[in-house]
């Protein structure tokens, strides 16, 4: 009965080891599916802007466009989708984003980085910010024909790290149910729950007198 018992344990130990392996690998496929949606989101909005620059005549600004698209490509596609990035690469990558929806918005894009010093080493996954930025661009700057600021903030809070970004754009419309229902922040909200499970939040807020507020809170 202890031979048996002693077999059974270990019979018991290996089928968990193999149920562990195939999560894992499961976790892996659904965090690269996830991880690629985001690039040709970003790209598909890109090359409709370069297009429209090139049918204006713009050809400075596209040219521009085109240089700094470029460089954000070189940048986020050279990482292993499952691999982290420091929150300062991260944030350098957003960089390279807001220049090229500059060359869109020259007189409307303003932008503001408050980092803690102290968090520009910690790992976060790439491209998490994004989907946040790109979404403030399309409701926040696209749709007002004032200046409109769009800030990235971290900080850290209990054993986490919040990471959130905030535009002051105009007012949303309460009829218009749009907002954040495309491939965006579903990405983030997914990618952060398969990586994180219940350990992430994810929120957003409507500002009352106008803008938008994305907030993502991963342990440190």
């Amino acid at each position: 009965m202890l031979y048996l018992a002693i077999g059974n344990a270990r019979e018991v130990r290996e089928v968990e080891r193999v149920a562990s392996r195939y999560a894992q690998a499961a976790q892996d496929a659904e965090l690269r599916s996830l991880r690629y949606q985001v690039n040709p989101h970003f790209l598909f909005n890109t090359l409709n802007s370069l297009s429209s620059l090139v049918i204006k005549g713009q050809n400075d600004r596209a040219e521009a466009m085109i240089h700094n698209l470029s460089n954000f490509y070189r940048n986020s596609l050279s990482s292993d989708p499952l691999e982290d990035v420091t929150l300062l690469e991260e944030v350098e990558l957003q960089k390279l984003y807001l220049d090229i929806e500059m060359v869109r918005y020259p007189e409307r894009l303003r932008t503001k980085i408050t980092i803690d010093p102290a968090l520009t080493d910690v790992q976060i996954p790439a491209l998490i910010l994004q989907p946040l930025v790109e979404n403030a661009i399309k409701y926040g700057v696209s749709r007002s024909n004032r200046p409109v600021t769009i800030e990235i903030r971290a900080h850290s809070h209990e054993g986490n790290i919040i990471l959130c970004v905030e535009d002051n754009g105009d007012k949303m419309d309460p009829l218009d149910h749009n907002h954040g229902n495309g491939i965006g922040l579903p990405n983030v909200r997914d990618r952060l729950e398969a990586r994180y499970g219940k350990k992430a939040q994810f929120e957003t807020f409507h500002k009352p007198h106008g803008g938008f507020i994305a907030t993502i809170t991963i342990p440190l």
